[in-house]
């Protein structure tokens, strides 16, 4: 999802980059990042767009993303340009679009409450009425787990005497150590059975809750998990599980509700007329 959001961030970047870019003015050199023919980009510019809080160590690995896009852009849009090409009547419109919903979502962040309270006896009277959205369509299994690339002697020793992986991964701040697995170590929460390797699912199908199973060697490593609970498929998921999920649902439904509502009085307003007569 990260990559997803980041590369649509990107796309959208580079159209507005792109379509304000300038041309050759009197700009000193030192602001000049980039400059295709008599369009370039400025420091000022790519500063504006970069991504707030950014990490200081991906800094220059993205700017230099955005330069070669931007790049590689304006060198085709150039060509496109002198060859004659041009936008058709509705991707002009759909341009002029996304800038109508973008200012009025600056609008809506503008207008709108930043921090919408919801209740807990709003979220309890949610799921009593949508206890159905929550059933399991499949196994679950609630799982601690902990990959290390070596076997650690000291920790072994530390698993059998706490009896608790999620505290012997937080005491050596494990959860931190980067590995080669798509799962973090720690607690996942509750996952599909079928999403676990099949030697794991092996043992999660016999497996008692509370137990720690391990290592178990694994290509590039050791594998340690604990089961702290099994769900079958057709089982609810409880209130508490599911309690910050249906707090972003409400947030989500009252925000929209607020922006339909400040939507239709600034209608009211307008002078406005629909004519569906004429599209036939």
């Amino acid at each position: 999802m990260r990559k997803l959001l980041l590369s649509i961030f990107l796309f959208l970047l580079t159209l507005v980059i792109l379509f304000a870019g300038c041309r050759s003015k009197s700009i000193p050199d030192i602001e000049i990042i980039a400059k295709v023919g008599d369009q370039y980009l400025t420091r000022d510019q790519l500063l504006k767009w970069m991504p707030p809080n950014l990490p200081e160590e991906q800094k220059a690995i993205v700017a230099r993303q955005y330069i070669d896009r931007w790049v590689q852009k304006t060198s085709m849009a150039i060509t496109a340009e002198k060859e004659g090409v041009e936008l058709s009547p509705y991707e002009d419109w759909s341009i002029e679009n996304l800038k109508k919903e973008m200012l009025v979502q600056r609008y809506f962040d503008a207008k709108l409450p930043r921090d919408i309270i919801i209740t807990d006896e709003e979220i309890s009277n949610y799921y009593d009425k949508n206890k159905d959205e929550f059933i399991r369509d499949q196994n679950e299994v609630h799982l601690v787990q902990l990959y290390l690339e070596n076997l650690d002697k000291a920790i072994a020793e530390e698993i059998r005497e706490l009896k608790s992986l999620q505290e012997v991964i937080q005491k050596n701040f494990l959860e931190n150590q980067v590995n080669r697995m798509v799962e973090k170590n720690g607690d996942l929460g509750y996952v599909p059975e079928e999403n676990l390797r099949p030697e794991i699912q092996r043992i999660v199908r016999t497996g008692s809750t509370g137990k720690i199973y391990g290592p178990i060697k694994i290509e590039s490593g050791y594998y340690y998990f604990q089961m702290m609970d099994k769900q079958k498929a057709g089982s609810y998921r409880s209130l508490d599980l599911m309690k910050d999920d249906i707090r972003t649902r409400l947030i989500s439904i009252k925000r929209e509700k607020l922006s339909e509502d400040l939507a239709k009085k600034i209608a009211e307003k307008m002078d406005i007329e629909v004519h569906m007569e004429h599209i036939k």
